[in-house]
């Protein structure tokens, strides 16, 4: 090409020097703009594509139980998924580097971590830069991440993520008290950290929902969090302040953190502040989204104002921001069907939007129409501008702003918003919100959220939130259930917290009292469980002849089985895979016990139990086993004494039991205990009614265990013995020797004996 050029430069100046500095300088500028025109083609060639490539993976951690004691969350799972769903559709994440983790135990959580870490390994260096993103939505407080009954501390949490073999790690935490884990740094607000794909930067990120003394809220209006909820929309596009089709970390969190106290002022659980904690090195500006990267989009035009609610086909709040005037935004969304909702100060208005791929649609707003009163209001009784969709908040308007009906049909029906009384022969029932009462000799039927009572002989069906009374002969039914259910049969299918059941059978997710011959809830019972059979997963107490549950504090009954239980069983016979608090009954069986049970028989897993062979002062050799704590045993044993020349057994039998504790706890030890023994001269088939003797034998034993290796010991001590007549004609034992003191007491016969015993012990003891 240089040649080229020469040449032609040649035949249009001629030869000369002058004449040749005249062509050098064209040709130098020839070359020039082929160098420019050459570096804008390449970048024509790869639009938006950096230099340095990044590879980046989503661990998206879902726990929706936080153990005993914390309510059972509804949409911490839905969150991990919407933050993942983002990143994956326009923050440049492959479906294969996208990890969902549901109800992890630590161990689990660790093992994912592991894995990614080897991964990110093989590739380090290869792709250019690394990045990982690591969301928790769940229950946490001050210590750190709660797992089920398990605790991640934040300092071993931070700690593993910090540790990923990755340039850049970022952990975004919603949950109560999250702010804990940037408290540790001293963490404080910085300039934007999030950088771009030709940049050097390196280094960590904590972002989280609330502070350390603050607890992070969810909403059922919004089916989410509330900062996950604002997050999300920030990323979809909310968040771009800029205007640069770009969203990054730092404009997405000023725009959750805008959101999230906005929505949460005036919540019961109060103002939530998210924070920040940054440890990042390098140039640039990282973006987290970029909106050119969907199939699909819509843009508010400049001129709508007002607070925008985005639903997607399955009515699902998809995106909700504050949308000012004066600038046009642009949001990233899949292909699909869509629902625009625009509140103004004091109207409301809709309208419906379709995307397609490869296209950008834009809402003006001349889009929007008015909602009629009747779409959402019972004959324009509810003021139009009233519209948040917060059940507590319509059925405030509805109790403000709409006038008493009351109506009598066989079958009564009201198909809009209703306040007042319904009463029908055979049937009432409601097709949208109510306040009131409904009334029948059949049924009654609330198909949408409803405030008040149902009273019926058969059946009352409350299909989603019902706040109030259920009364009926037959059975009830809530999907959630805020008040008292009374009935012979009682169910509830979702997540109710403040929900009273008292029947003969009651059926729950969670509720805070049963009362009923059946109690069976799946989850939680907060408060109390009162019945014959109580079955549940969590619950605060259970009285009844038979308790089961995961989790219990207190449990009465004849017979309680837990898998743990934290503070006490009080029955005949319980049973525990693990019990941090006591256990009081005839019969105890625990796997693992922080408290000695008390009882006449305990079998603890990590107890005593052991078997002894031995020989005492009678020439009675003797088989015992002993088994619960080293601080209360129970002890079996029989025995059958021999004549003095050791070459035949007497008719002589003791068999009892007796109750000890061991000083020195485990291994080698002293013991002290005190055996009950029933004697007979007769033993089986061979006892007949008229000559069956039989006396009683008390003894108290002092001695110990000197452990040879695991598992075996030899064993020695002394005794004390009482032999009482019992209801024999002559006591029939005494030491060989001879050496005892006779007692007559009333007529009533006794021998009292020191003694001694040495044997073999095998187990554990």
């Amino acid at each position: 090409m240089k040649k080229v050029l020469i040449k032609v430069f040649d035949s249009v100046v001629g030869a000369g020097p002058w004449k040749s500095m005249i062509g050098l300088c064209l040709l130098s500028f020839a070359m020039l703009f082929l160098m420019v025109g050459r570096i804008h083609a390449a970048a024509a060639a790869a639009p938006g594509l950096p230099s340095t490539t990044i590879d980046r993976y989503v661990i998206a951690i879902s726990a929706n139980n936080g153990g005993k004691g914390r309510p059972v969350l509804r949409y911490a799972e839905s969150d991990a998924k919407s933050f993942a769903a983002v990143l994956k559709d326009m923050g440049g994440v492959s479906q294969k580097n996208v990890y969902l983790i549901q109800e992890p135990s630590v161990a689990f959580l660790n093992a994912h971590f592991d894995n990614v870490d080897k991964i990110l390994a093989k590739g380090k260096g290869k792709s250019g830069r690394e990045e990982v993103l690591v969301y928790y939505s769940g229950h946490a407080d001050e210590k750190g991440l709660h797992l089920g009954e398990e605790t991640y501390s934040w300092q071993e949490f931070r700690k593993r993520v910090d540790a990923l073999n990755a340039d850049v790690k970022i952990a975004v935490i919603d949950a109560c008290g999250s702010g804990a884990i940037t408290r540790a740094k001293g963490g404080v607000a910085v300039p934007a950290f999030m950088v771009d794909q030709s940049s050097d930067m390196k280094g960590y990120a904590f972002i989280t929902s609330s502070t350390q003394d603050e607890a992070s809220q969810e909403s059922d209006k919004l089916r989410g969090s509330f900062f996950t909820h604002s997050l999300v929309s920030g990323l979809r596009g909310a968040g771009d302040l800029s205007g640069d089709g770009k969203v990054t970390l730092s404009e997405a969190y000023q725009f959750a953190f805008n959101e999230t106290l906005q929505k949460t002022e005036t919540t019961m659980g109060g103002a939530q502040h998210p924070s920040r904690d940054m440890n990042l090195t390098g140039t640039g500006d990282v973006v987290m989204t970029d909106l050119r990267s969907t199939s699909a989009g819509m843009i508010l035009d400049e001129g709508i104002e007002g607070r925008v609610f985005i639903r997607d086909a399955s009515n699902e709040l998809v995106a909700e921001l504050y949308k000012k005037s004066g600038r046009s935004m642009s949001l990233g969304l899949p292909a699909g069907k869509y629902t625009v909702r625009l509140e103004g100060n004091a109207d409301l208005n809709e309208t419906n939007v379709e995307l397609t791929n490869g296209k950008q649609q834009k809402v003006t707003v001349r889009d929007f129409k008015a909602v009629s009163a009747e779409k959402t209001v019972a004959r324009g009784e509810i003021k139009s501008s009233v519209v948040d969709e917060n059940m507590e908040a319509r059925f405030d308007s509805l109790d403000h702003n709409s006038r008493f009906r009351t109506t009598f049909n066989a079958a009564d029906k009201a198909h809009e918003p209703r306040k007042g009384l319904m009463m029908g022969v055979f049937l009432s029932m409601s097709d949208d919100i109510m306040i009131g009462a409904q009334a029948s000799l059949i049924g009654n039927l609330a198909k949408n959220d409803m405030h008040g009572m149902q009273v019926s002989p058969i059946f009352n069906i409350g299909k989603k939130n019902f706040q109030g009374l259920q009364l009926s002969g037959g059975f009830n039914y809530a999907g959630h259930m805020d008040g008292p259910q009374i009935g012979p049969v009682n169910v509830i299918t979702n997540t109710s917290p403040n929900a009273v059941q008292v029947g003969a059978v009651n059926v729950a997710r969670s509720a805070r009292v049963q009362v009923s011959s059946i109690n069976i809830a799946r989850d939680t019972v907060s408060a109390t469980q009162v019945g014959a059979i109580n079955i549940v997963g969590t619950t605060n107490v259970q009285v009844s002849a038979i308790n089961v549950a995961r989790d219990a504090h207190v449990q009465v009954g004849a017979i309680n089985v837990a898998k743990k239980v934290d503070d006490t069983q009080i029955a005949v016979i319980n049973v525990a895979g693990k019990a941090t608090g006591r256990q009081w009954g005839v019969i105890n069986v625990v796997g693992h016990a922080e408290k000695t049970p008390i009882g006449l028989i305990n079998i603890v897993g990590n107890g005593v139990w052991s078997f002894t062979g031995s020989i005492n002062e009678m020439n009675a050799p003797a088989m015992s086993v002993h088994f619960g704590t080293a601080y209360l045993f129970t002890a079996l044993e029989f025995s059958r004494a021999l004549q003095k020349g050791f070459d035949e057994f007497e008719d002589v039998y003791e068999n009892g039991i007796g109750l000890g504790t061991q000083f020195g706890q485990y291994g080698t030890h002293l013991e002290l205990e005190y055996m009950f023994l029933h004697v007979t001269d007769k033993y089986g088939e061979d006892r007949e009614e008229e000559d069956y003797k039989g006396n009683f034998h008390h003894r108290i034993r002092l001695g110990g265990t000197a452990r040879l290796i695991q598992g075996i010991g030899l064993s020695a001590g002394a005794t004390l013995n009482l032999a009482t007549e019992g209801y024999g004609e002559r006591i029939l034992v005494e030491p060989k020797g001879k050496w005892h003191d006779d007692w007559n007491y009333h007529g009533h016969k006794a021998k009292f004996w020191p003694g001694m015993y040495a044997g073999i012990t095998f187990g554990r003891f």
